[in-house]
């Protein structure tokens, strides 16, 4: 083995603490500016009993999910700091995105089992 390159595990680390908060801001201005205005089309599918186990609101965690899985690609397939820090700011947005769904489609909208975790008072509400 060689030594780790702390400046860029440091770098990647940071990214993709960065790019998982950064998504929370996407997420909550998305929401708002966007889902609820000109992509309600879409989006309504969310707020209305569903048949299946899919909505079409669905497309929003693919769209969200292209760029995580190129910035992924793109920094496990490539060396340097560049590709570290890509693939800092995929896996970020990844994390983001599967809190996101275990917590709001899991805890908020019961879309599937979450575990006993569900039973905590604070979480029913």
């Amino acid at each position: 083995g060689g030594e780790v390159p702390v400046i860029e595990t440091l770098g990647t680390f940071a990214l993709s603490v960065g790019a998982a908060v950064g998504m929370e801001f996407w997420a909550r201005w998305a929401h708002r500016a966007l889902w609820h205005a000109s992509l309600w089309h879409m989006h309504e599918s969310h707020h209305r009993p569903r048949e299946g186990p899919f909505e079409l609101n669905d497309v929003f965690a693919i769209v969200n999910a292209a760029p995580a899985i190129s910035l992924l690609a793109y920094g496990f397939f490539h060396r340097g700091i560049v590709p570290g820090l890509c693939f800092g700011a995929g896996l970020g947005i990844t994390l983001f995105g599967m809190a996101y769904m275990f917590v709001h489609d899991g805890l908020v909208h019961r879309r599937f089992p979450v575990g006993p975790i569900a039973d905590v008072p604070y979480f029913r509400r």
